[in-house]
């Protein structure tokens, strides 16, 4: 009975462990998996806890049924591992000298409690990094040329912006109206100042001169449809040169929602050219 509440308990701080690792390396390890390479962690250490030989065959046993084979895989999970029984390790070995718990199956608890809760804020804070680092791959410089001017601005290629002008289907982009309104033609500016996008559907209230660059673009939302101003650009180049797709953009006066501080928000097509340009020159 001893020996079996042993691995039990062993297994029990695996298993939190190896939950841990499999959130934060992104494997997709089902739970059934994850128990199971706990019960094969926890049998070696239980019978033979003061060989290092066990604990080495355990650590392998169990990392490897719980994220595979695979060498790559393998070692990013295992490292994880590590980390979380170290970092899970030292917190309770601080909890256990710095306060008095009581005896038997409830400090057993306690402690695997604040090793979950130890481990999942680490968990939190972990994605939320891994999060930043893959929006900062997305954004990029660039230079916008339009009404003859050229304006440097941050850009990120949005993966759910998949809006298009109608009648051509070029991609639309969005960007910031405070960036570029110190060059917008006086005329131009009064009219996009006084469009209504609930209002009705046409474009009689622009300057005759910019109606052969302007169109318009039916917006979905989760707050219903509306209708904006798409204007053309002349051409929109990103860092190291390659062009994006002629199309179009969309002034808009509320860019605080802009992620990583962009000032434009691009077609998810502008990921292929981003992409490409990166690819090139991380080759070179």
């Amino acid at each position: 009975m001893y020996g079996e509440l042993i691995i039990g308990l062993n297994m029990l701080f695996n298993f939190v462990i190896l939950s841990f690792a499999n959130k934060v390396a992104n494997v997709g390890s089902t739970r059934g998996r994850l128990l199971i390479a706990s019960l094969l962690g926890a049998i070696p250490v239980t019978f033979f806890p003061s060989s290092s030989i066990a604990i080495l065959v355990s650590f392998l046993c169990m990392t490897i049924y719980a994220f595979g084979v695979k060498l790559d895989q393998w070692k990013n999970s295992a490292a994880m591992v590590l980390i979380g029984a170290v970092v899970a390790g030292g917190l309770l070995t601080v909890f256990q000298t710095r306060i008095s718990t009581p005896k038997g199956s409830v400090s057993i608890f306690i402690y695997a409690t604040v090793a979950y809760i130890s481990l999942y804020l680490m968990k939190s804070k972990w994605l939320d990094v891994r999060t930043v680092r893959r929006v900062s791959e997305l954004t990029a410089d660039s230079t916008l040329c339009i009404w003859n001017e050229k304006v440097q601005l941050t850009v990120f290629v949005d993966s759910g912006n998949s809006c298009t002008e109608p009648l051509s289907g070029a991609p639309v982009h969005f960007v910031s109206f405070r960036l570029l309104e110190d060059i917008i033609p006086d005329e131009l500016k009064k009219s996009l100042l006084s469009w209504d996008p609930q209002g009705p559907s046409t474009l009689t209230e622009f300057p005759e001169e910019f109606l052969k660059n302007i169109r318009l673009i039916k917006l979905l939302t989760v707050q219903g449809h509306s209708w904006a101003v798409g204007i053309k650009f002349e051409k929109w180049t990103i860092e190291g040169g390659n062009e994006l797709e002629q199309g179009y953009i969309v002034l808009t006066k509320e860019d605080r929602r802009y992620p990583n501080g962009a000032g434009a928000i691009l077609h998810v097509s502008a990921m292929e050219t981003l992409i490409e340009e990166r690819g090139t020159v991380h080759a070179a």
